[in-house]
């Protein structure tokens, strides 16, 4: 504001000086942007010759002006170019055409670092690119100036579905998309982003970092172990370090609700068991409820969270889950003895006839079905029994696994209709066979899917002698991949690294969570700036802080996330709302 204390033709000068400032500014933010969209722009004169795979085409680069968060969606954005390529694109099974397809974005502002964003389900699409740093955080990578990449892993949810094939799995039957899927596609793309941000900006990128959850933690594994020259940190959260056999294990897990739901009587209009029937809501918070009274205390502190993960055992549980089942007829106070069975089965683990697991046990926590302050925890519903109020089975379970596991991880691939056959497949597969097809290979097929797949090798010493920093966050109540995977993997790798493996790798556990996020938990934490912290200022995170959402029963909680084996245990002084009255060890 100009205020005028001499003649009115000062302060018109004055006044005129602004402007001309002002008009300056504009001006100079206009050449700016006019300069970034023609800098952006000659991204598209690179060739495939010039890049580290000649197949590379880039189809188009445009620069993308700075936008504001918007409500119920993408964060805040920097100005940047946004480029699209593909990579290896061919005909392939059926005359189906593949392609490795990416999206890049490099701001104007680059703080000269490279950020992957991972996948997820069995990927297809082709991610925003705008840098999840995982742990419900509001800001985006891209908006911290790290050139951000995503990709599809070598197939297209919409154009490689064949319904009669299990979907947007379909791709399984390319025997090079399977391969693009389970590694080679990760590699290339990296290689690719690392080459197109290093013209772009005339230098090389200085740090590179991943982060992803479950498939997209699996992708971070596998970085690490196939390919440990490309990333400098590797944010894993659950982790599909087993994939095949996890996909394998949901569809026993579906028997095993498909059992108890058949006690009560419910089915489809096909007469096959309705699964999201096997337990109300109420049903799932008795359950919750039940592990809470077992094992809130095993940590020294009863406040709604089990801490002491490792100690809630079977043996600790199931007295409390004999206790409230019923004795005569179901009532909405007790479980009947197939719900009390079918649980049990699902938290052990289904076996084969030879006695081996069909996939790893899972930790007792009371996100299983804890009550929310606002109503109840749906995330492990979702996944393992499906909407109860719905008249047809429709569990993210049994949706996405009988197409994965017929379609990508068996040899040769079978077939499932996913307009009609994902319930048939899962309640009538033979296991045992299944499990076997997935240790095959055959003709085109020359690795298994457990090979191709691979994400749990303890050999990750390339990683660690170039410097690579590892941090897994896993949920204690995930329903997809189990934390029991997870913390027996970590063990396998610090016996191999002679009990030194925290030197470069670590895991925190989140009681109460779900899949990534959710439940009755304090799942808001900033695990990459750790990671960050670790890898360029060698401070390795003792503790990394987690927050709990308004919809917890504790809104603004606060708790340390401790590097396992080390778990959160209360000072025995000050409140224990806040993380600063607790100690990791």
């Amino acid at each position: 504001m100009i205020t005028c204390t001499r003649s009115r033709n000062a302060c018109s000068a004055a006044f005129a000086v602004l402007c001309a400032l002002a008009v300056s500014v504009v001006t100079l933010g206009g050449q700016a942007e006019q300069a970034a969209d023609k800098q952006c722009a000659a991204t598209t004169a690179i060739t495939g010759k010039e890049l580290p795979n000649s197949t590379t085409q880039i189809i188009s680069a445009t620069h993308r002006q700075a936008s504001p968060m918007q409500p119920f969606g993408d964060p805040a954005l920097p100005s940047h170019c946004e480029v699209l390529g593909r990579i290896a694109e061919r005909t392939g099974a059926d005359k189906q055409r593949f392609a490795i397809n990416f999206r890049l974005r490099m701001p104007s502002e680059w703080n000269g670092r490279l950020f992957f964003d991972g996948g997820s389900d069995t990927n297809g699409s082709l991610g925003n690119a705008h840098g999840d740093l995982q742990g419900n955080q509001p800001t985006a990578a891209l908006a911290l100036g790290y050139a951000v990449v995503a990709q599809d892993s070598g197939h297209d949810n919409r154009t490689n579905n064949d319904p009669k094939r299990g979907g947007a799995q379909s791709f399984g039957f390319d025997p090079e998309a399977r391969l693009d899927f389970g590694y080679r596609s990760y590699d290339e793309v990296t290689r690719a982003a690392k080459a197109i941000v290093g013209r772009h900006y005339g230098r090389a990128v200085e740090k590179a970092f991943f982060a992803g959850c479950g498939e997209g933690g699996r992708e971070g594994l596998v970085l690490a172990r196939r390919f440990p020259q490309h990333f400098d940190g590797i944010l894993a959260c659950a982790p599909a370090l087993h994939l095949p056999q996890a996909a394998l294990g949901a569809l026993a897990d579906t028997r095993a609700f498909a059992a108890a739901a058949r006690a009560f009587g419910a089915t489809d209009p096909e007469n096959r068991p309705l699964v999201p029937k096997a337990f109300t809501d109420e049903d799932l918070a008795l359950v919750g409820g039940a592990v809470l009274e077992a094992c809130d205390r095993l940590d020294g502190l009863v406040d709604g969270l089990s801490q002491n993960f490792t100690a809630c055992t079977d043996a600790v549980v199931l007295p409390q889950l004999k206790a409230i089942t019923c004795k005569g007829e179901k009532t909405p106070q007790c479980l009947a003895p197939a719900q009390v069975t079918a649980i049990a089965t699902v938290m052990s683990g289904s076996k084969l006839p030879d006695g081996r697991l069909v996939y790893a046990p899972r930790v007792w926590d009371p996100g299983i079905g804890g009550r929310m302050r606002l109503g109840f925890n749906q995330g492990w519903r979702s996944w393992k029994l499906g909407n109860y109020t719905s008249r047809t089975n429709n569990s993210l379970d049994l949706t996405m696994a009988s197409g994965a596991v017929a379609s990508i991880f068996t040899t040769p691939p079978a077939t499932v209709d996913i307009a009609e056959g994902p319930t048939a497949y899962a309640l009538s597969v033979n296991l045992a066979q299944t499990a076997r097809a997935m240790t095959l290979t055959s003709g085109a097929f020359r690795e298994s899917a457990l090979d191709f797949m691979r994400a749990d090798s303890t050999d990750l010493s390339a990683f660690r002698n170039r410097g690579g920093k590892l941090i897994i966050v896993h949920g204690a109540a995930d329903p997809v991949f189990s934390l029991a995977d997870t913390v027996d993997w970590w063990n396998a790798l610090n016996k191999a690294e002679g009990g030194g493996a925290s030197n470069f790798a670590r895991v925190y556990a989140v009681p109460g969570m779900n899949h990534c996020s959710g439940g009755p938990s304090t799942d808001q934490f900033d695990a990459f700036a750790a990671l960050v912290e670790w890898v360029e200022k060698g401070t390795a995170p003792d503790r990394i802080i987690a927050t709990a959402r308004a919809a917890t029963m504790w809104p603004g909680r606060t708790r340390p996330l401790c590097p396992y084996p080390q778990r959160a245990r209360y000072s025995a002084s000050g409140s224990i709302e806040e993380a600063a009255n607790f100690v990791c060890r």
